[in-house]
C-alpha cells in the first residue's frame, strides 16, 4: 500500500516550480487511518509543509489518493455539540446573503455534507437541499434522516449532471473541505458553475493566520492539502469569475473564517478590509513568517513532551480527532505514554489511533479510567469548554493538560 501517495512538483494553484520547504513533520500514517488491530496498522507517508513562492499558497508536498482517504470517513458532524449549535447561525447568515429576496424556497447544495447536519437547518427553513459527499457510511446516515445526497465527489462535471436535473443553486457552501481537495480546480469550477448569477457561494476554511499565531501544527495533516489564507483563497475563486465580498468568524477547528462570494461583483464589506489589511500587516503570506512558524513548532514539541513524559504512569487521553494524530506523531507521544484516547464517536470505539497505536474506547467505557486518574492530556482542545464540561459532569476532578492554542499548559 506504499504506493497510496506521490509527491508534487509544482503548485497546485498556479503549477509554479518555485516551491520552498516551510515543515517537516515526518513520515506519519494519515490521520484518519485508525485500525482494529496493530497488524494492520496503515502505511506512513512525508508530512511535509511547503510554500509557492509565486502565489504564496501554502500546501502539502505530497498528495495522497482521495479514494483512501474519503471513501469511508470516521468524523461526524453530529456529534459535536459546537457544530450542532453553530449550525442554526450558519444557515441563518447564509439566507440573509441572499440578494433576490423573493425566492422563497432557495435551493441549497451542500459538497461535503457529511451527515447532513448543517443541510437540516436549512430544510427546517422551508429550503430545497442537496448534498454531495464521498464517504458511503457517512451518506448512508444522512439519507436515512432524510436528506438527500450524492454519494460522490463534487466536480464542474457533476455539476453539470446536477444542473440538468435539479438546475442552478441559489446557495451553494463548502465546510473545511476546499483545503481537502486535490482536484481543486475541478471543485471550484463545478462551484462556478452550479451557482446562480445571482446566488451565494460560501467556503469555510480554517484560518492560517491562527495556525501562525496559536501554533496550530495539529491542524497539519494528509487530508489538509492546503492552509488558506484570505488572500490566497480570493486568489483562487477569482480564477473562475468569483469574488469575495464578505468574512464571518466560525469557531469550528479552533478558528476559522468563513467568505461569501459572488459572481456579481459586490463591494467588500468594512470587515473583510479591516482583516485583509490586518494579514498584510502581520505578514502572513510570506515565506519568512512561516519559517519562524517552523522554528516554534520544534519547540513546542519539546514542551509537551515535557509535560507529558513526566508524568510517572500513563495518562488517559481525551479526542481521537485527526488533528491530534500530528500531535501524537511528531511529539513521540504513543502507547507508552496513554492509556486510551476516549471518544464520543460510535465509529472510533475500538479501534486504535493511526502510528502511535493507542487503543480508542468510548465516553462509557472510559469513565472507570477517569475516575482513577488525577490527570488527563485534552486532545481535542478545540472542543476545550465542552469537554471539560462533559467530563467535570462525569466526575472528574482532576488536572487537563491542554496541548494548543499557544504553549502547553495544565488547568
Amino acid at each position: 500500500m506504499n504506493n497510496i501517495y506521490t509527491t508534487i512538483e509544482s503548485c497546485r494553484i498556479c503549477e509554479s516550480n518555485e516551491l520552498r520547504d516551510i515543515l517537516d513533520l515526518g513520515d506519519q500514517a494519515p490521520a484518519n487511518s485508525l485500525y482494529r488491530d496493530i497488524e494492520e496498522a496503515p502505511p506512513s507517508v512525508p508530512l511535509r509543509l511547503i510554500f509557492c513562492e509565486n502565489c504564496s499558497t501554502v500546501q502539502l508536498g505530497e498528495d495522497v489518493d482521495p479514494g483512501y482517504l474519503f471513501s469511508q470517513y470516521l468524523w461526524v458532524t453530529g456529534t459535536s455539540k459546537t457544530a450542532e449549535n453553530y449550525s442554526y447561525k450558519f444557515a441563518t447568515e447564509a439566507l440573509a446573503k441572499i440578494e433576490n429576496q423573493s425566492i422563497k424556497n432557495p435551493y441549497v447544495v451542500e459538497i461535503a455534507s457529511n451527515d447532513g447536519t448543517f443541510l437540516n437547518r436549512f430544510i427546517e427553513r422551508g429550503c430545497k437541499v442537496l448534498g454531495v459527499d464521498p464517504a458511503k457510511n457517512i451518506v448512508d446516515l444522512a439519507v436515512k434522516k432524510g436528506i438527500p445526497t450524492i454519494c460522490n465527489f463534487f466536480t464542474v462535471d457533476l455539476a453539470n449532471e446536477i444542473i440538468k436535473k435539479e438546475g442552478k443553486a441559489d446557495i451553494i457552501f463548502a465546510r473545511n473541505v476546499i483545503p481537502h481537495v486535490k482536484q481543486i480546480h475541478s471543485v471550484i469550477d463545478g462551484i462556478s458553475t452550479l451557482l446562480n448569477t445571482d446566488g451565494v457561494g460560501i467556503i469555510e476554511f480554517h484560518n492560517a493566520g491562527l495556525v501562525l499565531d496559536e501554533k496550530h501544527y495539529d491542524y497539519i495533516y494528509h487530508e489538509h492539502l492546503f492552509y488558506f489564507t484570505l488572500r490566497t483563497i480570493s486568489g483562487l475563486l477569482q480564477r473562475y469569475g468569483l469574488n469575495v465580498y464578505d468574512v464571518i468568524y466560525s469557531p469550528i477547528s479552533g478558528g476559522s473564517w468563513v467568505v461569501y462570494f459572488s459572481k456579481i461583483k459586490i463591494p467588500k464589506s468594512g470587515k473583510l478590509i479591516e482583516l485583509e489589511n490586518q494579514d498584510e500587516e502581520n505578514a502572513i503570506n510570506s515565506y519568512e513568517r512561516w519559517l519562524e512558524f517552523a522554528e516554534k513548532v520544534e519547540i513546542h514539541s519539546e514542551k509537551i513532551k515535557q509535560i507529558v513524559f513526566n508524568e510517572n504512569e500513563k495518562i488517559p487521553a481525551y479526542g481521537a480527532s485527526a488533528r491530534s494524530s500530528t500531535l501524537l506523531n511528531y511529539c513521540g507521544i504513543n502507547s507508552d505514554h496513554i492509556s486510551i484516547v476516549i471518544d464520543k464517536n460510535p465509529l472510533k470505539a475500538g479501534l486504535f489511533t493511526a502510528g502511535s497505536n493507542i487503543p480508542i474506547v468510548s465516553f462509557d467505557a472510559g469513565l472507570p479510567e477517569i475516575k482513577k486518574t488525577n490527570k488527563i492530556l485534552l486532545l481535542a482542545w478545540n472542543f476545550q469548554d465542552e469537554i471539560i464540561n462533559d467530563l467535570r459532569e462525569a466526575g472528574f476532578l482532576g488536572e487537563f493538560i491542554i496541548p494548543l492554542p499557544g504553549d502547553p499548559y495544565i488547568l
